[in-house]
């Protein structure tokens, strides 16, 4: 007698359905961000319109009214790396959310559907600053070091900054 181990035909290892050949699968598309030149960022999606996006992606009240792409700190050597990055007020806190771009490979910068969220939320500080290891978000840094001021970082898988409402 054996054992039987493997796992039904319907799943892969992630617990989703095994695609059947033939089938057309509709996935949002990426938006094109921003595309650089030797000298300038050329917004592709203008930054009214991502600041609005941003708004509905907070959807707590947040007032965002400064949007940037920023090239995160990466080693000699290492794929370089850009954050879509949104900031503004909540009540007088600062808030602040980034988002990583996919290069297009022609120096144009994509948002996937699928990109991670990076949302900071200050208690007490004037402004958070993300810390960055390897082209990578990997903690925050608040602007004073008086007491009781923090910076919360919470990291959402997905994000819906421009899906259909």
């Amino acid at each position: 007698m054996s054992c039987e181990s493997s796992r039904p035909a319907a799943a892969n290892e992630f617990g989703s359905p095994n695609r059947i050949k033939g089938e057309a699968i509709a996935k949002p598309e990426s938006r094109q961000i921003v595309h650089f030149t030797d000298s300038t960022a050329e917004y592709k999606t203008s930054r009214s319109e991502l600041a609005k996006a941003f708004i509905r992606e907070f959807g707590d009240g947040t007032v965002v009214d400064k949007v940037q792409v920023r090239k995160a700190p990466v080693s000699e050597g290492e794929p370089v790396s850009y954050y879509l990055i949104g900031m503004g007020l909540r009540n007088g806190m600062f808030r602040a959310m980034a988002l990583p771009l996919t290069s297009g490979g022609d120096n144009t910068y994509y948002l996937r559907p699928a990109a991670e969220r990076y949302i900071l939320t200050s208690v007490g500080c004037p402004a958070c600053f993300f810390n960055f290891e390897n082209g990578r978000i990997v903690g925050t840094t608040c602007s004073e070091n008086s007491g009781g001021s923090s910076c919360d970082m919470k990291v959402v898988t997905t994000n819906t900054l421009f899906a259909a409402r």
